[in-house]
């Protein structure tokens, strides 16, 4: 049922369609508006195997950003119809030619390949995941801070998406590198520190095609970690996927650095990123435990921090105990 509206709406464009095709001489396709729904959009589960062969593909032709992208809606496309059909999604046969001509193909999210237009930040593989995940639940933030905690001690890539590639079982006919490829953990949600550590304990080029293959099976390993957790989520078992658990370094520096509205107290910077990873050298905490154990003693001394009782020993276990990390370079349990 239509209104009367809307039914005069669709003649007239019709009409016009028709007088303005007769005057060119061909036909001119007239495509009725469809209604964008609001988000979340209608979550199907997936199967996260299937996903992770799309995300190898997607970056192939899409790079880490686009691909991972790609393969959750592609999948979600498949499976659920409207409204996943109002995105311009190119289909796996089209990624599948491009792939075999050496093209690359605009897409959605494309620009976080490298770190976003290669700037080395967040990787890709989250970027594209964490937009597609904001589009299917309204549980995103926990969903999020749950795939990038695991990104950080996950070691890459996985030892499925090796064997997928050494059994040449992925979408793909020809590889970057068919190869077993070294793993390791990065520690970080960046793009300049993943790459950089895996470079480092594998001795290839970040320009090598090894180097580029592991981006691709990572890619699809963190799509296919997405889809886990959304189907996790849509059982309503997310809670039994696993916790959000900090390592203790950031645990112990969240002490006094989180958001709040304190600057003195330490509350002028946000995150929950593994601090290790950039911050080693906790030398410059030595000046806040000189004057905290000064004000042991004469507390009206204390000038640039004031803490209280509790808060003051427990700076100070943790401070001492980054500067034991440091002193050591570091843990790599953490």
């Amino acid at each position: 049922m239509i209104t009367r509206r809307e039914f005069l709406k669709n003649a007239t464009l019709l009409t016009l369609g028709g007088l303005l095709g007769a005057s060119l001489g061909k036909p001119i396709k007239v495509l009725a508006a469809e209604e964008v729904p609001h988000l979340p959009w209608p979550y199907e589960e997936l199967d996260p195997e299937y996903v992770r062969k799309l995300g190898h593909l997607g970056y192939y032709a899409l790079e880490c950003g686009g691909g991972s992208f790609w393969a959750i809606m592609t999948a979600l496309k498949e499976k659920v119809g409207y409204p996943y059909t109002l995105l311009p999604l190119p289909s796996v046969e089209e990624v599948q030619k491009a792939v075999e001509e050496h093209e690359h193909i605009q897409g959605m999210m494309q620009f976080g390949y490298g770190g976003a237009f290669g700037w080395g930040s967040l990787c890709g593989a989250l970027n594209g995941s964490s937009n597609a995940i904001v589009m299917v639940t309204k549980n995103w933030d926990k969903i999020g801070k749950m795939l990038y905690r695991w990104y950080e001690v996950f070691p890459f890539p996985s030892e499925k998406s090796n064997e997928l590639a050494s059994k040449h079982q992925f979408l793909v006919k020809k590889y970057k590198s068919d190869k077993v490829l070294p793993r390791n953990v990065s520690h970080s949600v960046l793009c300049h520190v993943s790459v950089g550590k895996w470079c480092e304990i594998s001795g290839y080029a970040s320009g090598s095609p090894e180097r580029s293959e592991r981006c691709a099976r990572l890619t699809g390993d963190v799509a296919a970690k997405a889809v886990e957790l959304l189907n996790a989520d849509l059982r309503g078992e997310l809670d039994t996927v696993g916790k959000l658990t900090l390592s203790q370094t950031t645990a112990d520096c969240r002490t006094c650095h989180y958001k709040g509205k304190n600057y003195e107290m330490g509350q002028f910077t946000r995150g929950f990123m593994q601090c290790e990873s950039c911050h080693q050298d906790m030398r410059p905490h030595l000046d806040s435990v000189i004057r905290l154990k000064a004000s042991e003693t004469k507390p009206n001394e204390l000038t640039n921090v004031t803490l209280a009782g509790g808060a003051a020993a427990a700076v100070t276990g943790v401070v001492a105990g980054l500067w034991a990390y440091s002193k050591k370079g570091g843990s790599k349990s953490d």
